[in-house]
């Protein structure tokens, strides 16, 4: 066992004790191989040192892309759609602010229809906006992934076509507020100060004011603006409204808006398993959220595991072939529970988790 500098870690050392964060909290347990992910996850969490094995496992390097299919994301078709999209966000954001010009939603909406439509399936569409997380960090790709997710969203709750639409306008438009923060705040995702925080949460009544400046921009995509903050239990902002006082379109997104922060590099990848996604709602407090919404996205973003291989943090492999959804009647309240034990009992193996899609 020796200790060492966190930026001398390497992907296959092991940790010899468990790394706590400042609380004293338990980041990475004992027994981890460690990946590139959780590397970052620590300097992140700002942990210098951590102890580690003499031993190092060999052949453990599978990255969160599908290494089978011989291209890496930046190379995608997908990755380059996206990024199309993005750009063509900026155009938009630039032309409203330094021309006066009205925002391009018609040709936003076309390029993101075509991004969705370019992958098979939507369990497609989900596994490469995860998988192409670290190739782009920036507002934009943010804004553009919160919108492709709150289309798949409407979809798997069956809304109309024209509802699906007006939910991807909802994401694409969402953070548009911050745009106007102070350029210091706006560059910063995480260690804000309290001064900073306070003056980051008005990017939603920033939001919404440009936003109703164009007589166009139908309301839903107004609130979605002011009201993605909000929670069902009245805990958001900048209002405290509740379940029945939030758009419905603003529900979708504020599940969207959740997903791509807690999975992205940007936010300190917080969750890079779907088990890990399931456990941040339910210890974020799943009434928060619309329950029927998120209990639809967590299924579907669950499904779109089945079938595929996974390598664990215990060095093993295996290959999800069952989710099981009807656990027994805690399901609305614990869902944690349920779906730790419908992926390969892992509830069972302490220190286990899903590290990697093969």
């Amino acid at each position: 066992m020796k200790q060492i500098p966190v930026k001398d870690l390497h992907i296959c050392m092991v940790t010899a004790l468990d790394v706590l964060n400042y609380d004293k909290k338990v980041i990475v347990p004992k027994g981890v191989i460690l990946t590139e992910n959780i590397i970052t996850r620590l300097d992140g969490y700002s942990v210098y040192y951590i102890c580690v094995n003499d031993q190092i496992i060999n052949g453990f390097t599978h990255s969160l892309i599908n290494a089978g299919n011989g291209k890496t994301s930046k190379d995608s078709q997908f990755t380059r759609n996206f990024g199309r999209c993005c750009e063509l966000f900026q155009e938009s954001v630039m032309g409203t602010l330094y021309r006066n010009e009205p925002f391009q939603a018609k040709e936003l909406l076309k390029s993101l229809i075509a991004l969705v439509h370019s992958e098979s399936n939507d369990m497609s569409v989900l596994h490469s906006l995860l998988n192409m997380q670290s190739a782009d960090e920036t507002f934009y790709s943010h804004c553009t992934t919160v919108a492709v997710i709150s289309y798949l969203l409407a979809g798997w709750l069956h809304f109309s076509d024209d509802d699906k639409m007006t939910a991807a306008s909802c994401g694409i438009f969402h953070d548009i507020g911050k745009i106007l923060l102070p350029p210091a705040i706006f560059r910063k995702s995480h260690d804000l100060t309290e001064r900073e925080i306070e003056a980051a949460k008005t990017h939603t009544t920033e939001g919404f004011h440009l936003l109703c400046r164009n007589r166009d921009v139908p309301e839903p995509i107004e609130n979605a603006a002011l009201m993605h903050h909000e929670r069902c239990d009245g805990s958001g902002y900048p209002y405290g409204l509740k379940s029945a006082e939030i758009d419905r379109f603003s529900k979708i997104v504020a599940i969207a808006d959740t997903f791509d922060n807690i999975t992205s590099a940007r936010y300190l990848a917080l969750c890079t398993d779907p088990l890990s996604i399931v456990k941040f709602f339910e210890d974020d407090g799943i009434q928060k959220y619309e329950q029927e919404y998120l209990l639809t996205f967590l299924k579907n973003v669950l499904s779109s595991y089945s079938g595929e291989d996974i390598s664990l943090s215990s060095g093993m492999e295996n290959n999800v072939i069952f989710i099981n959804y009807n656990s027994g009647e805690k399901e609305e309240f614990d869902i944690q529970e349920n779906y730790y034990r419908s992926i390969m009992q892992l509830s069972s193996k302490k220190n286990v988790s899903i590290e990697t899609i093969i």
